[in-house]
């Protein structure tokens, strides 16, 4: 039987971000409540990402990579209009050929924060259950090679020598949410198990794995790393050194950092695509090597001319410094 993979090239290449947070613009109306709200998103540009994605789609669509990778926190607050916002900014890749892998992050699943923000005030609004998550992301999800029915994680050959799994590390409520998400996240045995046969499959099959989750395997920082590490992150990396897993990629504490060298499994940790600098990586492979480069988008280089007639958005990047 043919492998379901991506593509056949013996070279492929994916882009990679994490963070984005996007809220909606029919979620706001840069009122006073949505303002105060900015003011306290702890650096994140929160009022321009639409603009910002639409932006890197196209960057994303003239290099022409087998795939785009988003690590988890696809949005600002949860709310399912936002997730649904995302889709619809992305779906040229597929019209490109180009595929869109994401995995949730923890304010993505049954986020009890999920608002709209109108004047002074805000109003809960429709949350995403792990269904609507599938059915938003659809296209994700017809790529895979196998899922782990309790929870959305997947795997994607890339091409036949590379798979990919994307562990879905949140924990989140089972129903609507009325309380603050989980900052912190953690597998259960089902993940595990399926993670196991999954890495087992790829040996056998004689592939690499490169492995993409949320949360971080290490402590990245000595000071911040509670709530931000995997709460079993031992036990993952031990999993993950038994078999050909070259690298792990997560995000989550909104900052750039690599472990690699002295560590079981090298990490890639990538920084808030919604914070200034909105950096993404590039990641090239061949059978026997794989290339990791850090980039700051452009943005300028990538608006309509009709969006740099828009006096709120010249400047863009000095704009996001400021939010910063």
């Amino acid at each position: 039987m043919l492998m379901k993979a991506i593509t056949d090239s013996e070279r492929p290449d994916f882009w990679l971000i994490s963070d984005p947070h996007l809220i909606a613009d029919d979620l706001h109306d840069f009122g006073a409540r949505f303002k105060k709200m900015r003011q306290t998103s702890a650096g994140k540009d929160i009022a321009y990402q639409d603009l910002a994605l639409r932006a890197f789609v196209r960057k994303v669509v003239r290099a022409n990579p087998a795939a785009l990778i988003i690590n988890g926190d696809l949005t600002f607050n949860g709310a399912k209009r936002s997730a649904e916002r995302l889709g619809e900014i992305f779906a040229p890749l597929k019209e490109a050929g180009i595929a869109l892998l994401v995995i949730p992050g923890n304010h993505d699943i049954y986020d009890g924060w999920a608002r709209s923000f109108s004047g002074s005030e805000e109003r809960r609004v429709a949350q995403i259950s792990p269904a609507d998550w599938k059915e938003i992301f659809s296209a994700s999800y017809d790529l895979a090679a196998s899922q782990e029915p309790g929870s959305l994680s997947y795997s994607v050959n890339l091409n036949p020598h590379w798979r990919l799994l994307l562990l879905d590390s949140n924990l989140y409520s089972s129903q609507f949410s009325y309380t603050h998400p989980m900052t912190s996240g953690g597998t259960d045995d089902g993940e595990r198990r399926w993670l196991s046969q999954e890495l087992g499959e790829a040996k056998r099959l004689g592939q690499d794995v490169l492995f993409f989750i949320h949360h971080n395997l290490y402590s990245h920082n000595s000071v911040v790393h509670d709530g931000f590490k995997l709460n079993n992150a031992g036990e993952i990396v031990q999993l993950l050194s038994q078999y050909p897993v070259r690298c792990a990629f997560s995000g989550h504490i909104h900052a750039q950092h690599i472990m690699s060298g002295w560590v079981p499994v090298p990490e890639v940790v990538s920084s808030c695509f919604a914070e200034s600098d909105q950096g993404y990586g590039v990641v090239e492979l061949t059978a026997n090597s794989l290339s990791y480069r850090r980039h700051d988008f452009d943005i300028d280089n990538f608006l309509t001319a009709e969006e740099k007639k828009l006096p709120a958005f010249c400047g863009f990047s000095r704009l996001s410094e400021g939010s910063f």
